[in-house]
């Protein structure tokens, strides 16, 4: 594994690690919060691991993963809604890396366009299949919107809108709009987006 921590304001590298126990220590002994930038090269158990170490932290550090290839997230069963961001190594050259640092450095959480689709089919497994409308429909339950607001935004009357969100709860099992959304999130169905206080309106 090879993983590299750097600050929250990204202008400087604060170190370099090879193993779980040396992200960890370096981690702890940062004041401010750190973005941890890992490699899929990771093993397996270290890598879930570590990862469910760091999120138990009380500061824990945003976590960037470094793909080479979609087909280790399935294989190695990567906790995804625990990573803040998701890179193909081969966008490096298109800025895609400074524009996944930039949103994660805003509180935001990124993958690379270029892995959606791939991302989305290795993290299915038995997860609902969602219509157009209600994928529309729960990325903007997402934003906090209310029923009138989406309606608004999609261009559908505010009844459909509630048929649509009723869809989406039980298709995530989900009691209400805020379980819909991590439920989403952890499924992968909301990589791009961040849920807000007013989700569950």
């Amino acid at each position: 594994m090879t993983s590299a921590a750097l600050t929250a304001q990204l202008d400087r590298m604060i170190g370099s690690c090879v193993t779980p126990a040396e992200v960890m220590d370096l981690v702890e002994s940062r004041k401010e919060r750190c973005l941890l930038m890992v490699v899929d090269s990771i093993a397996p158990d270290h890598g879930k691991a570590l990862i469910n170490q760091l999120g138990a932290l009380p500061r824990p550090p945003a976590v960037v993963l470094l793909l080479e290839s979609t087909a280790w997230l399935k294989v190695n069963a990567y906790p995804l809604d625990r990573l803040d961001a998701v890179v193909k190594t081969q966008s490096f050259g298109s800025g895609v890396l400074i524009e996944a640092l930039m949103a994660v450095n805003q509180g935001h959480r990124y993958v690379d366009p270029s892995l959606l689709s791939a991302l989305k089919a290795n993290t299915l497994g038995n997860q609902p299949q969602l219509t157009p409308r209600e994928q529309q429909t729960l990325e903007e339950l997402a934003k906090g919107l209310s029923n009138r607001e989406i309606a608004q935004r999609l261009g559908i009357a505010e009844t459909t809108t509630r048929e649509y969100t009723r869809s989406v709860l039980q298709k995530l099992n989900a009691r209400n709009r805020t379980m819909a959304v991590g439920a989403a999130m952890k499924l992968g169905l909301l990589l791009q987006h961040s849920t807000q206080d007013g989700a569950g309106r």
